[in-house]
């Protein structure tokens, strides 16, 4: 690997930079995944999926699963989870203005 870009080093690779330690401020990029459901979904039915969501990404089987592909689990609520993707998607929208994909 030549550098990882993320916001911070992997612990499986503890060896590798990060794009920001090589001096590449704006090279942050994530591959995430996420629950989201549609508009209208009733209040308990949410809380009891984010109380499942919870439970399952806190199980050993799950983490050791995530921790062995090397992409270590990153479970965020609701909230922060709405904040990451707003972030996110911002950033990843400024990459691909900046190389002329898009204006």
């Amino acid at each position: 690997m030549l550098a990882n870009w993320g916001a911070k080093r992997i612990d499986s690779f503890p060896n590798v930079s990060t794009f920001k330690e090589l001096g590449y401020d704006d090279v942050e990029f994530y591959i995430w995944a996420g629950i989201f459901t549609p508009k209208g979904v009733p209040d308990p039915v949410i809380a009891r999926l984010r109380d499942a969501v919870h439970e399952v990404v806190k199980s050993p089987d799950v983490v050791k699963t995530f921790d062995a592909a090397g992409s270590p689990l990153a479970y965020q609520d609701a909230p922060e989870f709405a904040e990451f993707v707003e972030t996110d998607s911002a950033r990843l929208i400024a990459a691909v203005k900046k190389i002329g994909k898009i204006e």
